[in-house]
């Protein structure tokens, strides 16, 4: 598919989406109000306060497992089983599809079992090609008892709305990869006891530098623009755990006004540590990171993403004191696709470039400007050195500009791997697996 996209989001979430408040989707049952209520472990990497969770391994004393399988992490839901709390933005694609299908079919009922066809496409063989729109909601999850923790002010889940013929194959396809990220067998601890007790852990979405999705479902559209080619039909949606962040995106990282820290006396390591641009240092790298980190854990369980950006990673902070509490997480599997070599590179080249602009635009003396934009730096890096990037290093040592984007890379050249990661990555000749062992390897005194 070739897409770009248009996003218009709102960021004071406390705000605009007023008309949405209150609004029910549909009369229904309440399965995840229930097993929220139950507290089972955690299931889908809920909590009070609307962050994530994951779970550490425990010791056990088992006799036979349990299988589980995606749909114990992945629901089928009703709309009734979710409130809308406020509208967050519309974000759109324009799309090319070689060919559409009739319908889609997602697994249905309790147990995810029971196929359910859900038509949106319109007739066999029409195109899909237009602009694919999406719109984003605040929810909460109905019905959930939590022990008064919550609050409208935080959401429980960021509700995605595909809203039209262009949009649904972006929605099947967010839901198959998110089935094939949750099905690996050896994720569950569940097993029983000889007297069939169950023990142990479920499977937790959260414990993978993915945003979690909760649930998927179809409705009748909430939001306006239905179109009469549209033919009347419903909309499907998707469920996402609100993190701890809420919608925080790494594009947005560098723009962000940092509260500066006075310089304490003592000890002299902690003021290099904590002090002038140590955190902003550290934040880079842990992001950086987690980057990396997102896409070893996709393609480890045989998921391109095939549209890589930075506005595909969301973090659990942006602000640089905070370091070494960030979490980085890969979200909008639209576009994605089985793992195939083609698209592990594509996805590695897209990254290189995501950490190139985020280094570029965080590091730089004046901060983000035109000279450190996804476009530009691929026009240098790729047209200009031909991913040479001895050659790219001086042409930045020259720029007085760029001296701190220098030092983050020099870092790492003490074993001639700071900017060869960065070469590596946007060839695509490694693994994501062996660029994370490697941007491991070296501590700086920033660390």
């Amino acid at each position: 598919a070739h897409f770009h996209s248009r996003t218009q989001m709102s960021t004071g979430l406390a705000g605009g989406g007023a008309a949405c408040r209150g609004v029910s989707l549909q009369a229904g049952r309440l399965p995840i109000a229930r097993t929220l209520g139950s507290r089972h472990a955690g299931l889908w990497g809920l909590r009070g306060g609307g962050g994530l969770r994951s779970h550490a391994a425990q010791p056990r004393h088992l006799s036979r497992r349990t299988p589980q399988g995606p749909t114990r992490a992945l629901f089928r839901a009703d709309a009734a089983d979710f409130e809308i709390l406020r509208t967050l933005g519309t974000v759109s694609y324009t799309v090319q599809q070689a060919r559409a299908e009739k319908t889609l079919t997602w697994q249905g009922g309790d147990d995810g079992a029971a196929p359910d066809s859900f038509s949106v496409l319109g007739a066999a063989g029409a195109a899909t090609a237009g602009n694919a729109t999406i719109k984003l909601y605040a929810g909460k999850v109905v019905g959930w008892d939590d022990g008064g923790d919550r609050s409208n002010a935080v959401p429980d889940v960021l509700l995605k709305e595909y809203m039209n013929a262009a949009a649904a194959p972006m929605a099947d396809r967010e839901v198959e990869a998110y089935m094939q990220l949750y099905s690996d067998p050896a994720d569950s601890s569940l097993d029983q006891l000889p007297d069939g007790t169950a023990v142990g852990l479920p499977f937790d979405p959260a414990s993978l530098p993915v945003v979690p999705l909760i649930a998927f479902f179809a409705s009748k559209p909430v939001g306006d623009g239905r179109t009469r080619r549209d033919g009347g039909a419903g909309s499907l949606w998707t469920v996402q755990a609100w993190g701890p962040g809420g919608l925080a995106r790494l594009a947005e990282y560098p723009a962000r006004r940092q509260e500066v820290r006075e310089a304490a006396f003592w000890p002299p390591v902690q003021r290099v540590r904590d002090n002038g641009s140590g955190p902003r240092h550290r934040f880079v790298r842990n992001a950086v990171t987690g980057v990396i980190a997102s896409l070893a854990a996709i393609h480890q369980r045989g998921v391109t993403h095939n549209a890589v950006d930075a506005s595909s990673f969301q973090m659990s902070t942006s602000v640089d004191a905070n370091a070494d509490e960030l979490e980085v997480r890969i979200m909008n599997f639209g576009f994605a696709g089985p793992l195939t070599e083609e698209g592990r590179r594509a996805d590695l080249r897209a990254g290189a470039v995501v950490i190139a602009e985020l280094v570029f635009s965080a590091m730089s003396l004046r901060g983000p400007s035109d000279s450190t934009t996804a476009a530009a730096l691929q026009r240098l890096f790729e047209q200009v050195f031909g991913l040479d990037v001895r050659q790219a290093r001086e042409y930045c040592s020259e720029e007085t500009e760029w001296m701190a984007v220098v030092e983050f890379w020099d870092y790492r050249d003490r074993q001639g791997d700071g900017w060869g990661i960065l070469g590596d990555m946007w060839k695509g000749e490694c693994t994501a697996e062996e660029l994370l062992a490697r941007i491991d390897a070296v501590e700086t005194p920033y660390d």
